[in-house]
């Protein structure tokens, strides 16, 4: 089961760094729950919504997977976030800065499907890249 579960999360995020949301969430089910995108937990449209404004504000944004690790019915992925800031995000008006910023996201899968995500991201970091915080 861990080999699929891999293929599942690596499957997940290829589609995100290729843009396909739609793609992305075809591996979840209708009542997954996304923790670590916003201050509450999101469900699958609260997700899409989140990483469409995420992905206009950084259109040349991508997602290079450095470390994949699953155990039972969990799969770890170490990631990094890349992208140049050309539109607003989240109130904050584009600054044109390029940032890479680390993240690890942890997928619950359940028969084939992501029924649970985990993000931890270096946001703090992203947001000293952009200038809006000192380093």
């Amino acid at each position: 089961m861990n080999g699929t579960n891999k293929t599942i999360a690596g499957e997940t995020m290829q589609a995100l760094s290729d843009r396909d949301l739609d793609a992305v969430l075809a591996h979840a089910s209708s009542d997954a729950r996304f923790h670590g995108w916003a201050p509450e937990i999101l469900d699958p449209n609260g997700y899409k919504g989140f990483m469409s404004a995420l992905l206009s504000a950084f259109p040349d944004s991508r997602f290079p997977v450095d470390d994949v690790i699953a155990e039972d019915d969990k799969v770890a992925v170490r990631h990094r976030f890349l992208g140049t800031h050309q539109d607003e995000f989240q109130g904050i008006p584009a600054t044109g800065k390029t940032v890479e910023a680390g993240a690890i996201v942890i997928f619950r899968i359940d028969n084939g499907t992501i029924v649970e995500a985990w993000l931890n991201a270096d946001f703090m970091g992203m947001m000293q890249q952009l200038g809006l915080v000192p380093a």
